[in-house]
């Protein structure tokens, strides 16, 4: 039988969007039942109510298990929690988990108290980017196409499930010892010693609203790029954002940041004197 990348492409498409349609009832009923099963990966393993394991071999997740077991680590679009449980069960590693999707936070939620978590992972339900605002946010029928760009949330064939307004804040005023203590943002945050961001195209929006953060404490960068053809590369957006990763690689580099691309994740250390030295 031939395999999906040698299908005709309108076939290959038909097929993909079946798949997805299938992989989301299906997650829709093994929440529904409570069927949690344990996820291995190259983190440890954990129990979820995901029917898959997609992050079990991702290079940025191994990169970032291998920091301090006291590590503190600021997962940008957490989604149900597949990097952000795995890096805090059994240690004593702070996570702070950014997740828009409100349908997302609470599985995440779920997932993190089925693994004795409690309030060890600290989940904001926000989003995070250039700009104090408040966005809507496309909650889509395939939740991990869930985004702030109403086109982005309806690929592969996925329907808008709802909207939400959500609010969206800098990390520069956020972590502590950089910006101003905001109560509408939900407290400081400490100084991280990684940020992971899998945003869905705003990895460049997320980036700029933790410049200063970057400078300060150099952390650890694990960035999933999505590209879609856009030469906007880092440039001030209106709520979208669809990096150039040129542009992305350039303004990182500018930042004595060196890029590692592993598969499609980014894993970018600091460089220079005022490196941390991981």
């Amino acid at each position: 039988m031939p395999s999906i990348a040698r299908l005709p492409s309108l076939v290959r498409s038909r097929v993909e969007r079946l798949g997805f349609r299938t992989l989301y009832r299906l997650a829709d009923l093994t929440y529904a039942l409570g069927v949690a099963t344990p996820k291995r990966t190259v983190a440890g393993t954990y129990w979820s109510y995901e029917p898959t394991n997609p992050h079990g071999d991702d290079p940025g997740l191994a990169a970032l298990d291998r920091l301090p077991e006291d590590a503190v680590i600021l997962d940008v679009g957490a989604h149900v929690g597949e990097h952000a449980i795995p890096l805090t069960r059994g240690t004593d590693r702070r996570v702070v988990a950014f997740e828009p999707n409100g349908e997302s936070a609470d599985r995440l939620a779920r997932n993190a108290e089925r693994n004795g978590l409690g309030d060890r992972l600290d989940l904001r339900r926000a989003g995070a980017g250039d700009a104090n605002a408040t966005l809507t946010f496309y909650r889509s029928t395939f939740s991990k196409c869930s985004a702030f760009d109403r086109d982005l949330a309806t690929r592969w064939g996925a329907s808008v499930a709802g909207t939400e307004s959500v609010p969206v804040r800098r990390l520069d005023e956020l972590v502590e010892g950089v910006g101003d203590e905001r109560a509408d943002g939900g407290g400081t945050v400490p100084p991280p010693d990684a940020v992971k961001v899998d945003v869905e195209g705003r990895e460049g929006a997320v980036l700029r609203g933790a410049a200063e953060t970057l400078a300060t404490y150099r952390p650890l960068l694990v960035v999933e790029v999505h590209e879609s053809g856009s030469a906007e590369g880092v440039a001030a957006d209106e709520g979208t954002m669809s990096p150039d990763p040129a542009a992305l690689r350039e303004w990182l580099t500018a930042r004595e940041y060196a890029v590692e691309e592993a598969e499609d994740v980014w894993i970018c250390r600091a460089t220079g004197e005022s490196a941390k030295g991981r």
